[in-house]
């Protein structure tokens, strides 16, 4: 599977559980940093800024997701930010 085809995955995933809990997703990347996979979502409010709860809380509910399915042969760091923090 390739780097577009994770992130595109990756995007089924969060959307859903995003959207129930106030968000949207915004963006999904799969990328090798310093020797390292990091898959990474983005969300926002509509209403504002999102929380280190609100991350925190879509990080743990994803993580089990992606637990489930296992579709990423490599090991990897997955995150939740806010678009802030993209460069």
């Amino acid at each position: 599977m390739n780097t577009s085809e994770i992130e595109k995955r990756f995007a089924d995933i969060l959307a859903p559980v995003a959207e129930e809990n106030g968000c949207r997703l915004v963006k999904t990347e799969y990328v090798k940093e310093s020797g390292n996979w990091f898959l990474r979502g983005y969300i926002e409010k509509p209403e504002g800024d999102v929380s280190i709860n609100d991350c925190t809380m879509i990080s743990r509910i994803i993580s089990k997701k992606l637990d489930k399915e296992d579709f990423i042969d490599e090991a990897y760091t997955m995150e939740i930010c806010s678009p802030g923090f993209m460069e």
